[in-house]
This record gives C-alpha cells, structure tokens and sequence, in this order.
C-alpha cells in the first residue's frame, strides 16, 4: 500500500546554512520552497535522483510542534513522507487499526494524511496519493523535473527507523502497510540487527534495526531519543569519488573501506557523521554488483 519512499524532512535551525550544507557535501540544489505557515514552518524541497526529495524546515516561530521537537530534539530527520496509489483503502485500513491518524484537507493536486510517531515506532509519517495528472510530486513545486543540475547522490534508497523489539515493529509494518522484510541479518561493525523491507515500487526501502547490546551507539541512541528515524541512506555512482569529493569539503565521514568486518556486502559505504550533516546521521552507499540493484534488500527481492 505505500508505493515509494519520495521525501524525508529535516528540522534544521537554519535554513539557508542548511542549504548551504547539502549543496556543497551532496551537490543538492532547492527546487522549490512554500508556505508552510500553517504549520509554523519554512521549507526549502532538494532533489535527490530519481524523483525522491530532501526537505529542509525551520521553524517560523516558537509556538509550533516543530519548534518544540526542535528544542527538545535538537536538529534531526523528522517525517518519512510517502506515496500511495491506495489512499481510499490505505486510510481506512488505518484507522480500523487505531493508527493515530490525521487527514488534512485536499490540495489541488494531492491529498495526504499524518501518521503519530506513537503508531510507527517513534517515526513521523505523511502519506500522500497525488491526484492531478501533470506532476508526479507536486511537493517538489512545477519545475523540478526540467531541472538541469544533477545531485551528486543518484536518489534517497532507504530510511533506518531505530526500534525497541524488531520482532514486533516487523509485525506492526506488516499490519499496518502489507510490507514485509525480505533480508534480516546483524551487523557486527554497527552492533545491530536489521530487517530491510522493500515498498511496492521496488526501488526504496524501510528498514527496521534494533541495537543487539546495551553499551553500543544505537543503544544509547535509543536510551536518550526512544523509538524514531536514525539513518538516512543514499544511493551513489562512485564511492571513490565521493570520498575524493568529501575530503575537499572537510566533512566529518569515515569509509567501508577502513571498517573492520566490512566485507563482501556487494556495495561499499560511506558514513558521514550527524554532528556535521545538521543531525542526519548519513549513508552513502555504491553498488558493486551487476545482478541485483540494492543487495542490502537480499539476494532475489529483485526477482519476486
């Protein structure tokens, strides 16, 4: 029921410095920015590849929701927003379940409804159907696709929703959008264990991770922010590259290539740390195999 993972939203305090960041770190260029006062926002929408998005938002003012996790929070991923093509039976199902779900008023082009972090493990969502036949993500505003600039990551791939009990957030996905993993494996270098679940479009990912000890990084993540986003994951043509390109921006990332235990994953990895990417804890990664787009979903997801 959800089609594709299409945009991650960042709280940032600053929103040109933000800007400013992932245009020089990823090659990201804002195509568009809106109006979000109603929420007590300003935002600024950055291409990824492939049709998936970055959004950017800092609060406008002190009073809002926004404002409040950012106080509490610090700057952080804050809503996975994505696209259904089942909305009349996505919402329904929902709320049959007890999801605390909000529907908001149509737009022109879309209509779309909020996810409580407390019914998806921690993680804010927004799930949106477009309905007008002229842009396929009218969020990204009228001319990101005749956009010239490329960013320097091909798109978003895969989002990391930290969990308490991986056994129960798998049966909680499954229940509530009809995914299912297709990999689980631990992670002996990131002392986790995950689970990766492809949407119905095949070509973005959620995946689950529950730290597998209590003196690791993800568990005292876990221990001081609860259940929610912790990685963001992208996919890149040149890992090599990449690093050369990093290295002349002084960014704070360590390398696959330097990882004790890293190896014979069919993609080496990039990691750049969420003190320099605005709170964004951050995964580049390049695909080393030919026969399977993105091996970290498994070996025949590709072929169901």
């Amino acid at each position: 029921m959800l089609e594709r993972l299409r945009q991650v939203a960042f709280l940032v305090k600053d929103l040109e410095d933000a800007k400013d960041l992932y245009r020089r770190y990823l090659g990201m260029e804002t195509c568009h920015s809106e109006d979000l006062s109603r929420y007590g926002l300003r935002n600024a929408v950055l291409p990824a590849g492939n049709g998936t998005f970055i959004e950017l938002l800092q609060p406008a003012n002190g009073g809002s929701s926004a404002a409040r996790y950012l106080e509490r929070r610090g700057e952080a991923p804050y809503m996975l927003i994505f696209e259904t093509r089942e909305y009349d039976r996505l919402i329904p199902h929902l709320k049959s379940m007890g999801v605390r779900l909000s529907e908001e008023p149509p737009e022109n082009d879309y209509r779309h409804a909020f996810i409580h972090p407390s019914s998806a493990n921690g993680a804010f969502l927004e799930i949106i159907e477009v309905t007008g036949g002229g842009n396929p993500w009218p969020a990204a505003g009228l001319d990101w696709q005749s956009l010239e600039r490329r960013p320097l990551t091909k798109q978003l791939r895969q989002m990391a929703v930290l969990v308490r009990d991986l056994d129960q957030a798998l049966a909680r996905w499954e229940e509530m959008f009809g995914i299912t993993a297709t990999k689980r494996f631990q992670v002996s270098f990131t002392d986790l264990e995950i689970a990766v679940l492809p949407l119905n479009g095949k070509d973005t990912f959620i995946e689950l991770a529950q730290p597998t000890g209590s003196d690791v990084p993800s568990a005292r993540f876990l221990e001081r922010y609860g259940e929610g986003i912790y990685l963001t994951i992208y996919e890149i043509d040149d890992s090599l590259a990449m690093d050369d390109h990093l290295k002349g921006q002084d960014a704070r990332y360590t390398s696959s290539r330097v990882t004790p235990n890293y190896v014979n994953l069919g993609f080496n990895s990039i990691w750049l740390h969420p003190a320099g990417m605005k709170g964004a804890f951050t995964q580049l990664s390049q695909v080393l195999v030919d026969d399977n787009p993105w091996p970290p979903a498994g070996d025949t997801w590709h072929l169901e």
